[in-house]
This record gives structure tokens, sequence and C-alpha cells, in this order.
């Protein structure tokens, strides 16, 4: 999710696209989903539309993440390696279990405003640069 307004425009192929700060919900891989195991991690971000879905690429410790949608993984949590995990910082249990509820398919739900204050109030940490 971005956490503020875009600097947005148009390709020269005629495709939108928008660069800002975007939270990343991530888990590390081949552990269980819970709230122990789901971090969040800030990246700048640059989305592009590709047919229908707005896509783009985050770097994290040398590696790079597909960010597709919402949180990064169209509203899920994205499966990420060890080393790109402990980059993260855990997610509130309440946010965690807000996201949980939130009804969100495919994208952010009733949860969205919070986290994304939560986020906003917590960006130093979030967002450290390489």
């Amino acid at each position: 999710m971005y956490l503020k307004p875009t600097t947005s425009g148009y390709s020269a192929g005629g495709q939108t696209a928008g660069r800002q700060f975007f939270l990343i919900l991530i888990q590390e891989k081949d552990k269980p989903c819970s709230q122990e195991n789901t971090r969040a991690i800030v990246r700048k971000v640059a989305l592009r539309q590709c047919g229908h879905f707005m896509m783009g690429i985050a770097r994290v410790k040398g590696e790079r993440l597909t960010i597709s949608g919402s949180y990064g993984s169209d509203g899920l949590p994205m499966t990420v390696s060890a080393n790109v995990f402990k980059e993260g910082i855990q997610l509130p249990a309440e946010l965690y279990e807000a996201w949980s509820k939130g009804g969100g398919w495919n994208g952010i739900g009733s949860e969205g405003t919070a986290v994304r204050a939560w986020a906003l109030a917590n960006l130093k940490q979030l967002y450290k640069v390489e």
C-alpha cells in the first residue's frame, strides 16, 4: 500500500505509473502464517500497469521482490527469505488481528487506515536505506 500520495504519470506507451513509499507485509518462507511471522517493511516502489495489474519491484538486502497490489502480494503477506525477513519490524498484534478480519479481497480491507497510520508513525524504522 502506498503510504503517501504518489508521483504519478504515464509512460510513453500510455501506461499509468506511480512511485512512493510502499508498505510491504512479509512472512518468512516455510514458516506458518501467524502474527509472530508477520512483519512489515517499506521501500520506494514504482508500480506500473501490466495488463489489469499494477506491478513493480522492491529491493531489500540485494534481493528483488516482485510487488503486485496492496501489501505487495495482492492483500496478502509476501513470503521472503530469512535475510529479507530480518529487515522488517513486527506488525503489532492488534493490526494483525484487524488485517485478518479486515474483509479485504485481493486488496486492503477495513484495517487499511489503521495500518497506514501505524506505518507513517514508524516510517524511520520501516524504511532503511541500504
